[in-house]
């Protein structure tokens, strides 16, 4: 597979040894799941967070924030932008976001 992709399984081989369990998302994981090229520019990881998605502080956002930026410390990744959660190595962009899923189960569990 891609350059992309073989850096996704390196930082979730990373993230769940944290006990972090990422979902990949956006072009790559549509290229993962179709096999079709969708020329994937990033890799877009979504992670369990804050239900209250963008409205939470940006700090605040994604649990075990401290844990995901030592993961990404630690393999030569740089934080370029704390709002957007963003991180930088080389010509390699990884975005994390609050899981959908995750929010789902959140609201559901909020009405029981």
């Amino acid at each position: 597979m891609s350059l992309l992709f073989e850096e996704f399984k390196t930082i979730c081989f990373h993230l769940n040894r944290v006990g972090i369990t990422p979902t990949l998302m956006g072009s790559l994981g549509l290229e993962f799941r179709t096999k079709e090229n969708w020329g994937p520019s990033d890799i877009d990881i979504h992670v369990p967070g804050d239900p209250r998605g963008w409205e939470a502080p940006d700090h605040l956002r994604i649990y075990d924030w401290d844990k995901i930026m030592k993961v990404m410390k630690d393999l030569g990744y740089v934080l370029i932008d704390i709002h957007e959660h963003e991180f930088k190595k080389d010509r390699v962009s990884v975005e994390f976001e609050v899981s959908i899923p995750y929010l789902i189960l959140q609201e559901f569990r909020n009405r029981i």
